[in-house]
């Protein structure tokens, strides 16, 4: 084995053009090793220089850059190595939920089919009985005449002369009687259609099976932008465009414009919350004075909602330029007594009350703790965050009507704890979810199956999110805004 490396060794230093020649110069134009007579031929008018002479020079920077990249390069590169074997550790978790999640789907819809195959089975037997029976009861009734007819025949030409008159009288009015009865026995005009049971194999449309068994769908994010301007927790990002951004930090009563590289303006109303509507117009809530404001884009203020005595807090939009409030009152956050009121509410730009979402079906079972944010899904599902303590929380979606259609609480995680802070939708009508305890942005179906950790930060909580055209904007507890490329393939 060492013979062999020294005479591969060797090799590199023997020029491949030059009968052998001894490869004793470098090009630093070219960037290549050199003989004498690739000088001569190619080189003469290039930087180069002898070997020796540049080993000399790097014997003596080596040991400085070697240092320079164990202690600057070599960490960093760990680290993202660590990272893609999470990665990677994530996609292997991510295929065998999936494998798990087919099969199981698969084994739902053989058993639904065999289901739909075996009533079928059931359909034909109780057709094949109905049909039967009534043949074999036209069938008895005629064997019964036929057997009847039969022996009065044989007992009149047999005994015709000597069987007293009486008795021969009535047989033939007997067998004139079965004749004449018998002839709607036997096979009438109708009977001449069978009535046969077949079964007509349906059209297997391939299409419509794989539409029912569900799509494979790649989602992922690219960071775009990092924006580390603030101290406090983000509570609100309301992008409304590919650059610009209104966002509410907890501790300033005022919401911030923002572009993607400096802070533009501060709004003059203080609020707790912001949305804008599609037509421009501003929208605040103000949890302290228990009021909605509506804005004119250049923030006047044209409508004042009262909401009181309940206080709003989160505010959002529907497709449908409604809002959707979250409203608790002044007592305890989490310590609720018979009069405690915590609901979300839809409503119109007016003030007007669509709809109150408090309580369950049965009218008297809470649907939630406190309600933190709530946002309507594409497929109308309204999907709430409901914080249950200062640590713990679960994410309910409702039906439009109000009935519950699920409920997630991070089951899917390894962590005991989980509070998630807010909640979006993409145009798949998948839900997008913050949750800070275990850092990360979880991504469920729209009818609650987990689906995958969309990312997940090393350091940063993240606690608010927002989604404008194909551009993700997240806000972390510590101030720092970061903008990704959504990507859903």
């Amino acid at each position: 084995m060492a013979s062999s490396l020294h005479k591969f060794q060797v090799a590199l230093r023997l020029c491949k053009d030059h009968n052998q020649k001894e490869l004793h110069a470098y090009c630093k134009t070219c960037e290549k090793k050199i003989c004498s007579s690739c000088i001569k031929e190619d080189h003469n008018q290039h930087d180069w220089e002898l070997i020796s002479d540049i080993l000399r020079e790097k014997k003596l920077s080596l040991p400085e850059e070697c240092k320079e990249i164990r202690v600057k390069h070599l960490p960093g590169l760990r680290k993202e190595i660590v990272l893609f074997d999470r990665k990677i550790q994530k996609e292997d978790a991510a295929l065998e939920h999936n494998k798990i999640a087919l099969n199981g789907s698969r084994k739902s819809y053989i058993d639904e089919i065999n289901k739909l195959f075996d009533d079928k089975i059931y359909e034909c037997n109780q057709k094949h009985d109905k049909t039967t029976k009534i043949y074999k009861d036209k069938r008895d009734r005629l064997k019964k005449k036929f057997q009847y007819l039969d022996k009065m025949t044989a007992a009149l030409d047999k005994d015709i002369n000597t069987l007293p008159d009486h008795d021969i009288l009535d047989m033939e009015k007997g067998m004139r009687y079965e004749l004449k009865k018998s002839h709607s026995c036997c096979v009438s005009s109708a009977d001449k259609y069978t009535c046969t049971t077949v079964f007509e194999p349906g059209q297997f449309d391939v299409q419509a099976v794989e539409n029912m068994i569900g799509e494979i769908h790649s989602v992922s994010v690219e960071e775009k932008n990092d924006i580390d301007m603030y101290s406090d927790i983000i509570t609100s990002i309301i992008p409304f465009s590919d650059t610009d951004a209104w966002i509410k930090i907890v501790r300033d009563k005022y919401a911030k414009l923002l572009n993607r590289t400096a802070e533009v303006k501060t709004m003059n109303t203080p609020c707790v919350d912001i949305i804008i509507m599609r037509s421009g117009e501003f929208v605040l809530s103000d949890e302290n004075k228990g009021i909605i404001l509506v804005l004119t884009k250049d923030e006047k203020i044209i409508r004042k909602i009262d909401t009181k005595p309940l206080c709003p807090y989160r505010i959002s939009k529907t497709e449908n330029e409604e809002i959707l409030v979250s409203l608790r009152d002044g007592g305890d956050r989490f310590n609720l007594v018979p009069t405690s009121r915590r609901v979300v509410q839809r409503m119109t730009l007016t003030g007007k009350v669509l709809h109150t979402y408090e309580f369950r079906e049965d009218g008297e079972t809470r649907l939630f703790t406190l309600p933190f944010r709530a946002a309507e899904n594409k497929n109308k599902d309204i999907c709430v965050v409901n914080v249950l303590s200062g640590n713990s929380g679960e994410l309910v979606v409702l039906h439009k009507d109000g009935r519950v259609k699920f409920t997630y609480n991070g089951n899917e995680l390894e962590s005991e704890m989980f509070l998630p802070s807010d909640v979006e939708c993409d145009d798949k009508c998948r839900i997008i979810l913050i949750e800070g305890y275990s850092r990360a942005i979880h991504i469920l179906s729209s009818e609650g199956m987990y689906l995958c950790i969309l990312c997940q930060f090393a350091q940063l909580r993240p606690c608010t999110i927002s989604i404008q055209g194909d551009n993700l904007w997240c806000g972390f507890y510590t101030g720092r805004v970061k903008v990704f490329k959504y990507i859903s393939n």
